[in-house]
């Protein structure tokens, strides 16, 4: 299927496929636990990490959500816009319309557009596009006629405002037959969105009628035909109109630089993939093929450069020396904190434990990416000095943070809590 292609959905869009490819790993991690523990992390940790990857799960289950809420409210009014409507609200509409409560779901979204929301997504992330400074004392005007419940008055104000914010974010007004209201990966501009409310809203009204109506239809209202239009859910998707109208300002103005940034994304090779998926497998093969293995001391130079024991040996001896810096850059840093940020943070750590002497007695190698070393050690601490056997644990982490696998570049780190544990007394 092409961009255009009226029979694809929201949820196909290219931002969130990257999603629903990005499911089976979310579901792959959120079963991790065993192979996270052999790492070091303790419960509490494990069990912050998998809410995260629970939360992102249950975010992934609102992929189709624009879809569903467009099916269901379209032909009423209502669009789903990417950056406005909260998605709770949007959830607890659809419940109640698939319940066989269709009024009572458009009362609950009539109900979010407050002051603060229409402030918000259709008055001040509208202002950067106007090209008349005089367009946001109308929408204001408009704003304070809907809270003062004078409908009759704000609503035709509202369309007003929509149709001169449409001219002056597109070359041709939306309002106009058959303009062009695509946009790139956009919920707002997918054909089932912000084209199929204009369409509804501007359909011919041919004679002037007093009966109540729920939509707000453009035409029949600005020109004097359509008179029940005066009521707060007519007002409400007006200006959802205006939101709508807003967002896909945003996405158009950065719509170039997010197309190209799909199809450098898309350029990438089978060959590529059949690299990626290669290595994997050969990752694969040597995580199974592995077994702990024990080196005992002492460990003498030249020690292999990147190894767990140059790491462990330059991190001890830059303590020892209180060479804050030589520490740092075997210390663990998931997010590539400056040199001179992580030597600061290592001596404020170990600024009352001097390490005195130590020995590295032995380094096990418990996977692929671990180490546990047992040290002997005699530091001074402000109170006491302690003597004795201590573990520190080294782990093997690419440039991106991420556990390093056999096949990536990476480096061993020690963990910096081995400072704490020595002040603490806590032996292996």
């Amino acid at each position: 299927m092409n961009d255009d292609d009226p029979k694809k959905k929201i949820s196909d869009n290219p931002s969130t496929e990257e999603m629903k490819k990005l499911l089976p790993g979310l579901q792959a991690l959120s079963s991790a636990s065993g192979l996270l523990g052999s790492l070091g992390f303790k419960s509490d940790k494990l069990t912050g990490f998998k809410e995260k990857v629970d939360d992102m799960m249950k975010q992934a289950d609102i992929l189709d959500l624009p879809d569903r809420f467009n099916a269901a409210f379209g032909e009423r009014g209502w669009i789903a816009v990417g950056g406005a409507m909260s998605v709770d609200v949007m959830k607890e509409a659809l419940e109640l319309y698939e319940n066989g409560k269709a009024d009572e779901a458009e009362d609950v979204l009539v109900e979010w557009f407050t002051e603060d929301h229409i402030k918000l997504f259709a008055i001040l992330r509208a202002r950067r596009f106007h090209e008349a400074e005089l367009r946001d004392d109308q929408l204001e005007e408009a704003l304070r006629l809907y809270l003062e419940e004078r409908y009759m008055a704000a609503v035709p104000l509202i369309l007003i405002a929509c149709d001169g914010f449409a001219s002056d974010v597109a070359p041709v007004s939306p309002f106009e037959k058959d303009a062009d209201l695509s946009c790139f990966d956009s919920i707002t501009g997918h054909d089932t969105s912000l084209p199929a409310l204009i369409k509804l809203i501007t359909k011919g009204v041919r004679k002037s009628r007093d009966d109540e109506i729920d939509i707000p239809l453009r035409h029949g209202i600005l020109h004097g035909r359509s008179l029940g239009y005066a009521n707060k859910k007519v007002c409400a998707k007006a200006w959802l109109l205006m939101m709508a109208l807003v967002d896909w300002a945003i996405d158009k103005s950065s719509e170039e630089e997010r197309r190209r940034e799909y199809e450098e994304k898309q350029s990438r090779t089978l060959a590529d993939d059949l690299r990626s998926f290669s290595k994997t497998q050969a990752d694969k093969r040597v995580i199974d093929a592995f077994k702990p293995y024990e080196k005992a001391g002492p460990f003498e130079e030249p020690l292999v450069p990147d190894g767990p024991e140059m790491a462990v040996t330059e991190f001890l001896s830059g303590w020892k020396a209180k060479n804050y810096g030589k520490m740092g850059t075997v210390a663990v840093n998931l997010v590539n904190k400056p040199a001179n940020k992580m030597a600061g943070e290592l001596r404020l750590m170990a600024e009352y434990v001097e390490l005195l002497d130590y020995e590295i007695s032995s380094i096990r190698y418990s996977n692929v990416a671990r180490c546990d070393v047992h040290i002997w050690a005699r530091a001074k601490t402000l109170t006491k000095e302690v003597e004795g056997e201590f573990m520190l644990m080294l782990a093997r982490y690419n440039e991106e943070g991420n556990v390093a696998m056999p096949g990536d570049d990476g480096h061993w780190t020690v963990q910096q809590n081995c400072i704490y544990n020595i002040m603490n007394k806590k032996f292996a």
